[in-house]
């Protein structure tokens, strides 16, 4: 088989002109040269989507022919360009194949018509000897093809229902083994069974007659006090009241662990000092239950503005009975400046700034993160 070439040809639809150069093969060639086929019209590329092109020519001296719309390669029909490879068949006898062509139509039968026929010349191979021309319709082919994939495909269904059904034979066995084994298992635990019920001995048991005169309380054990506290039956209203009376102990029970939070109040603040940095002192007292019973404690807020010394303490406010710490309680507290210093609250009452770092004299100092157990 000589090697694969590739020849390309231009078709003028306006001028119903080919340009290609000169085809030759060698007699009985296989899948030796494709034909590399560019249709234009008017200069453009002719846009060939959904026509199928068919090879078509009569072998010289003979009334053979082939028809192979099998081997074309339509991936670039939008551009009007294809690739059609020769069948052996169209080089089965050497001489001049004048009447070749390529048959394009559509499904609906609409056809490019006028397509020029081209030429090209088979030699003769004197290997070959005599070859018998014969007609090639790719539609046989094609069939051919199908019939084979349909024989392979009922091979393919014949070996799989083989091996499902020897799989069903297998399961089938199998499920025979257990179901004789589970039967198994039943005959012994039924002759157990019998087993036992023919060792009882019915003067074991209490006759039917001692049931029914079993009633009297010398009998049954049972005093009146027992029989009136047994038929003491609950009615469903007074189940519903013990459970309502039960989630009404269980939310009260709830609510009395639970923090409970009073009002902000305005921190009473002595002559000279006044909101600072527009967030107004105050305090409030948090109820909180503990394991040592339920105590109070005073949370503060805001910021003091003032003239505050560092030689000196500063009197700032006063707290109101109530609110008072059982001891003078000392916090470091911020300043405006960034230093820190410190600020009591004292049993009296009194809120005093006691010292400032550095010797620093602020304009506000603030009081959140305060807080103390109230003593009196």
């Amino acid at each position: 088989m000589s090697a694969l070439r590739k020849i390309n040809a231009t078709l003028d639809l306006n001028k119903k002109t080919w340009n290609m150069e000169r085809i030759e093969a060698i007699q009985s060639d296989i899948n030796s040269l494709t034909l590399a086929v560019q249709i234009v019209e008017s200069g453009l590329q002719k846009d060939l989507t959904g026509y199928k092109p068919t090879f078509a020519v009569v072998l010289p001296g003979t009334n053979e022919y082939i028809l192979d719309d099998l081997h074309v390669n339509l991936t670039n029909l939008s551009e009007g360009y294809f690739e059609y490879t020769f069948v052996k068949e169209a080089f089965a006898v050497p001489g001049i194949y004048d009447t070749a062509r390529f048959i394009i139509k559509k499904d609906d039968g609409t056809e490019l018509t006028g397509m020029p026929r081209f030429m090209y010349y088979v030699e003769k191979d004197p290997l070959q000897g005599t070859v018998k021309a014969e007609t090639y319709v790719s539609d046989f082919e094609r069939l051919e093809s199908m019939i084979a994939d349909v024989e392979t495909e009922i091979a393919d269904l014949h070996d799989e229902v083989t091996s499902e059904s020897l799989r069903l034979d297998t399961e089938i066995a199998q499920l025979d083994t257990k179901i004789d084994t589970e039967t198994g298992k039943l005959q012994t635990e039924a002759n157990n069974l019998q087993t036992q019920f023919d060792s009882f001995n019915p003067t074991q048991f209490a006759q039917q007659e001692d049931f029914e005169n079993h009633i009297y309380n010398s009998d049954i054990h049972v005093t009146t006090e027992n029989k009136i506290s047994w038929e003491a039956k609950e009615t469903p209203a007074n189940a519903q009241a013990k459970a309502d009376k039960a989630l009404t102990d269980a939310k009260t029970y709830a609510d009395s662990m639970l923090d409970e939070y009073a009002a902000w109040v305005k921190l009473p603040l002595t002559s000279g000092f006044s909101t600072g940095d527009n967030n107004t002192p105050q305090y409030r007292l948090i109820t909180t239950p503990t394991n040592e019973g339920t105590k109070i404690f005073a949370e503060f807020r805001g910021a003091i503005a003032g003239t505050f010394l560092s030689t000196a303490n500063s009197t700032v406010a006063n707290m109101p009975a109530g609110t008072r710490p059982a001891a003078t309680e000392y916090f470091t507290a911020a300043s405006n400046n960034g230093d820190s210093g410190r600020i009591a609250f004292t049993t009296t009452g009194t809120v005093v700034q006691v010292s400032s770092s550095a010797n620093a004299n602020p304009s506000y100092v603030a009081l959140s993160g305060i807080k103390y157990e109230v003593g009196n």
